[in-house]
């Protein structure tokens, strides 16, 4: 009995003490300044939501864990602790386990959304550090800053390997490796990408005639993306995260439609559209647009975009630029896509963002 009784005060004193750690952890809101933010995000009652992929955060932390309070089904995230190789994870609430077992001191984290904006909004709503640890001193921000529009090319689809039987579409997407991230990375910028999988320029993947869904032109407008015309949806303000340039590559599904593609026409009043958008949300800065990554979609599409572009500048608005990736020959091969025509691979993307970002950096004047 003496023996019970012990060994129940040692079980009830261990978990006192597991009990008390729990509750002394320390906890920082998503409205921590220690916190930094990058891409399309949305603050309300403490709570930071972000409807993109490659939306990312920062923060340097002291202690051996972190912990992070992050919602939404189905949406891959992906965490770097102190430069070191990225992990995936599965949002768990207030139990996103972020990093643990680490030596004492100071920590970087890096925590970034893989999956697209088409698969839902995800909710922000702080870390967890040690007991007796703490946010501390953010890292100065980057001097650059870019912006990437596209469809499922630039939401990095399949980049972790095809999908298909086991492989959902989403969990094999990792937006942060799509060449605009990676060329971001090269040019020592913070970016942020606004694509997702079929959208087009003036027909969506598989869309119907007449076509009268979200394209491109609209959802550039909105914090999130919406699959429809939603109200509630908050108009996008560039000035939360102002931009040096926006860099355009999108028109690939307007060619995938199964219904008749659209004529020279309708795709340059489409595209202008989407410039004047970009425009109104960035006076003053650059706007890039490239043709699209697939050579097949072809040198039509090339030189409509191209006179779009040309049209904008004798209008008065010289800081719109065109570079097309084909017009010299073939800047992809076979084994650069994932499906052997349509999405780069990893290495496909990255060959992308060499061929663009001295280009980019020549307009931009950056040496």
């Amino acid at each position: 009995m003496k023996y019970l009784r012990a060994m129940l005060r040692i079980s009830c004193f261990c978990f006192a003490v597991a009990a008390a750690s729990a509750v002394q952890a320390a906890e920082f809101s998503a409205d921590s300044p220690e916190i930094q933010y990058f891409g399309r995000w949305d603050a309300k009652d403490g709570v930071y939501r972000c409807g993109y992929g490659a939306t990312y955060i920062k923060a340097n932390f002291t202690g051996t864990s972190l912990k992070a309070d992050i919602r939404g089904k189905g949406i891959w995230w992906r965490v770097s602790i102190d430069g070191g190789e990225f992990r995936r994870l599965s949002p768990r609430g207030k139990n996103t386990v972020l990093a643990r077992n680490l030596p004492p001191g100071e920590h970087k984290v890096l925590f970034v959304r893989s999956t697209e904006g088409q698969a839902g909004i995800s909710e922000f709503r702080g870390f967890t550090v040690d007991d007796g640890a703490a946010l501390t001193e953010p890292d100065p921000v980057k001097e650059r800053r870019l912006e990437f529009v596209g469809d499922s090319i630039t939401a990095g689809a399949g980049l972790e390997g095809a999908w298909g039987g086991r492989n959902a579409y989403h969990d094999v997407e990792d937006n942060d490796m799509s060449y605009g991230p990676q060329m971001a990375r090269m040019l020592a910028a913070d970016y942020s990408v606004i694509a997702k999988s079929g959208q087009g320029v003036a027909l969506n993947y598989a869309e119907k005639r007449p076509a009268k869904g979200v394209h491109a032109c609209d959802s550039y407008a909105w914090t999130f993306f919406s699959n429809t015309f939603d109200p509630e949806n908050p108009e996008w303000d560039s000035a939360r995260f102002p931009v040096d340039a926006t860099i355009v590559s999108i028109g690939t599904n307007d060619f995938l439609s199964g219904s008749v593609p659209p004529s020279e026409m309708e795709f340059k009043e489409a595209y202008k559209k989407l410039i004047d958008v970009v425009r109104r949300k960035n006076p003053g800065k650059a706007i890039i647009c490239t043709e699209p990554v697939p050579e097949w979609v072809g040198a039509d599409v090339r030189d409509w975009i191209r006179q779009v572009v040309g049209d904008a500048r004798i209008l008065g608005d010289r800081n719109v630029y065109f570079i097309p990736l084909h017009e010299d020959g073939s800047l992809l091969e076979k084994k650069d896509y994932i499906d052997g025509e349509t999405h780069p691979t990893k290495e496909g993307s990255r060959k992308i963002a060499d061929y663009l970002k001295d280009k980019v950096a020549a307009i931009l004047g950056w040496q």
